[in-house]
């Protein structure tokens, strides 16, 4: 007897699933052993039966032609008209611009820019930070580098003012236009990724010695990250918001102003203040080309392996950069009324009196520091210098602790540098192209992968790639040096505000202090090679680690949660979430 098939399930009691069907997850297990087993095979051949390195007959000289470019250059200075009425009028407008801010400034006198850094501080971002101001500026002069700071504050005022003129208006367009943001994205990764000095002799050819080249290669420094921030916060406005304001009928102008520019402030003024550390960030650069002020005293340092004549140079530069931090960050916080007023002694005074009163006290201050004291620059008897107890401690440190940094040295050469050098000279080219294409592809896609491939192939293409594969190295070591590092103190200071604070100044110094600086007593204590230039590395690199695990662990972390009153569930009062006291989490979870 035939048996008829079943062709419903309700024929034998089963009813449709109604929910999302859940498929079993497959084994990872045989995709991963598929690709362990290629990549031993690729890595046997490589190994084997090809040559090692990049061929010599593929090599594209490009020297002779840079070389062709710098002789026109030389001999068209005068005569051709992109000289003669574009780029030479250029120099002579940067030459008198920073020139112009730098009189300004020295004019003022030591007492009157003291007073208008104070007042100025004091009013836009609180007592507090006119405190630090004052403590910064009076730096300057205890160090005995017044006129120095004065002429590096100039450049370095005139190079955040043109990054910000450009960058805030090219952001505000690319955070508006994705195809906009998508064509300034090459350029932007081209002027953050290429070394300074590769831009400073075409800068020095085209403008000459001094102020117009260091000022041209500090706005391209400088300039990416204003563009790249302004972009991200204009990008990441609610889309509520500006329905909102498209249901008003407002004009793309006014939702521009109104809407988008306000909310994206905070990125926006990190762009300014990342501007401002990038373009002290070029001091030192910029005295190569013979640009005046700090940077010069501590290239001198340098040159004279003197870590006191260039810590002088280098705490200025750093307290210059944390006192433009603060006070900007802080006036970036601070609410704007029209007139909210401020309460001195019991008594409360508008703001409009407040600024009058600072003015005037700028205003008194510069009458006395010209007509009084007659005293331009800081009075000499008032200085003091960390020279010799910085080389005092660096003699120290080079007589007893050369055992540890013998350990340090060898280790880091035997077990990390040496091997993994070996491994990216000794393969072929394709297989380090390939290597980097396929973690591209498995991070971004196609796309990434092909472009990896491409440049490390352009890389040989050029004739540098036993020199590239030991810069790759370095830098890799470098790299996990500082993650292994900067997550762990990141994390710590996600938990413990004190803890945060503590290390932000460190952090500072860090980040803003010459490299140079520190790479001179690298150099005197380490043997000179690698070991130094990785050293040097990790303290550049660790603060940009520490501060991102940080704000990543806890966007909550300096509002500890207080217990509402007559509340039943608990209340998370820095996220605006409610949850049962069994489930809350202690903080928010960036």
């Amino acid at each position: 007897m035939a048996v008829e098939p079943l062709e419903r399930l309700e024929d034998v009691g089963i009813s449709e699933p109604t929910g999302p069907v859940i498929h079993a997850d497959l084994n990872p297990w045989p995709r991963r052993l598929a690709w362990l087993v290629g990549a031993a095979v690729v890595a046997a051949i490589g190994l084997i039966w090809l040559n090692p390195g990049f061929p010599e007959a593929w090599v594209v000289g490009i020297e002779d032609w840079f070389a062709g470019v710098e002789t026109w250059i030389i001999d068209n200075q005068a005569t051709h008209w992109l000289f003669v009425y574009i780029l030479n009028p250029i120099e002579e407008g940067i030459t008198a611009l920073v020139d112009g801010v730098q009189m300004a400034l020295e004019r003022m006198t030591w007492l009157g820019f003291t007073v208008a850094a104070c007042g100025i501080a004091g009013m836009v971002a609180g007592w507090r930070l006119a405190l630090l101001t004052a403590a910064g500026v009076a730096t300057f002069g205890l160090l005995g580098v017044w006129e120095d700071s004065i002429e590096t504050l100039s450049l370095v005022l005139v190079a955040v003012g043109v990054s910000l003129v450009i960058g805030i208006p090219l952001g505000i367009w690319a955070g508006r236009k994705p195809t906009v943001e998508r064509g300034l994205r090459a350029f932007l990764d081209a002027m953050q990724t290429i070394p300074a000095y590769s831009y400073l002799l075409p800068c020095v050819l085209l403008f000459g010695i001094g102020a117009p080249p260091a000022l041209i290669a500090t706005v391209i420094f400088a300039l990416p990250p204003a563009v790249r921030l302004t972009a991200m916060g204009i990008r990441n406005v609610s889309p509520t918001a500006l329905e909102v304001s498209d249901s008003y009928g407002s004009t793309p102008r006014q939702t521009l102003s109104k809407v988008q520019i306000p909310l994206a402030k905070p990125s926006m003024m990190l762009g300014v203040n990342q501007t401002i550390m990038m373009a002290l960030g070029m001091v030192v650069i910029a005295a190569v080309v013979g640009a005046p002020g700090l940077g010069r005293q501590v290239l001198d340092g340098l040159k004279q392996l003197d870590v006191g004549e260039a810590l002088n140079g280098g705490i200025a530069i750093v307290m210059m950069a944390i006192v433009l931090d603060r006070v900007t960050t802080a006036w970036s916080q601070r609410g704007h009324a029209a007139d909210d007023g401020v309460e001195i002694a019991g008594r409360r005074f508008s703001r409009r009196a407040m600024w009058i009163s600072t003015v005037a006290a700028i205003v008194g201050a510069v009458v006395i520091g010209r007509e009084v004291l007659r005293q331009q620059d800081w009075p000499e008897v008032w200085t003091t210098s960390v020279a010799a107890p910085a080389n005092a401690i660096v003699e120290w440190s080079r007589d007893n602790l050369t055992g540890v940094a013998d350990w340090i040295s060898r280790f880091l050469l035997r077990w990390l540098l040496d091997p993994l050098q070996d491994l990216l000279v000794g393969v072929p080219w394709w297989m380090v192209a390939g290597a980097a294409a396929v973690i591209a592809w498995k991070v971004s896609g196609v796309r990434l992968a092909v472009f990896s491939f491409l440049c490390i192939f352009g890389i040989g293409l050029l004739g540098v790639w036993d020199l590239a594969m030991e810069t790759l190295t370095q830098v890799l070591i470098a790299v996990l040096i500082a993650i292994v590092i900067a997550i762990p103190i990141g994390v710590l200071a996600s938990r413990h505000d004190g803890f945060e604070r503590a290390i932000r100044p460190v952090l500072d110094a860090m980040q803003t202090m010459p490299a140079f600086v520190y790479l001179v007593p690298v150099l005197l204590i380490f043997a000179p090679g690698r070991v130094p230039a990785v050293i040097a590395a990790v303290i550049y690199a660790l603060p940009v680690g520490i501060r991102l695990t940080d704000t990543a662990s806890g966007v909550c972390r300096r509002r500890r949660w207080k217990p509402p009153r007559r509340m039943g569930p608990r209340s998370d009062s820095c996220c605006g979430r409610s949850s049962s006291p069994s489930l809350a989490p202690r903080s928010c979870s960036g």
